[in-house]
């Protein structure tokens, strides 16, 4: 390749990543956007920042491909990414505000499935009062319906430990929904 080549051939090689890294950060975000944004909701941000957290995830992979770094499994990346900026933000608030009274708040209104009944969201109301890494469990369990291996990269915990969390969620849930029939 002569010298004159040289700079058409990398701005096409640039180019052509570029085309790739839009296509993977799309691609996620067509499969994985409720998700990521339903995930967030159940961490506790409100509607805003929710949808903010899966924005900055996006530009995140964005910038993790643009750095030549790895991503293997995109989606468990995408969660874990979604789980970190949700606790960075619930530290700032925690910092910056005198009273942590919004924490035990949940948003007016939550994205939920048509297909929800009144019991579903009865049961989700249940599970946001669930300490926050059950909560994260039964959310990446039952709605973003992922694996436990999975989930425990998402969280950054052993596979082991996500069932258990996830075991212990239920045996809280199950106490309390008996308690409120009898």
């Amino acid at each position: 390749m002569t010298k004159e080549l040289a700079p058409q051939a990398d701005s096409a090689l640039l180019a052509g990543q570029e085309a790739e890294h839009q296509r993977r950060v799309l691609s996620l975000h067509a499969r994985r956007g409720q998700d990521l944004y339903g995930f967030a909701l159940r961490l506790g941000l409100p509607d805003e920042d929710a949808a903010d957290a899966v924005q900055e995830t996006m530009l995140r992979l964005w910038r993790e491909l643009a750095a030549a770094r790895d991503v293997h499994d995109v989606d468990a990346w995408a969660f874990r990414t979604t789980y970190h900026l949700a606790v960075d933000q619930h530290r700032l608030r925690r910092r910056v505000a005198t009273s942590l009274q919004w924490l035990t708040a949940r948003p007016s209104e939550h994205a939920t499935d048509p297909t929800d009944s009144a019991d579903a969201d009865a049961l989700w109301q249940a599970v946001d009062g669930l300490p926050e890494r059950q909560r994260a469990v039964l959310y990446l369990r039952y709605r973003a319906d992922l694996p436990f291996d999975r989930i425990g990269l998402v969280l950054g915990i052993t596979s082991g430990a996500a069932r258990s969390h996830a075991t212990t969620a239920l045996a809280t849930l199950r106490r309390r929904l008996e308690r409120e029939e009898s």
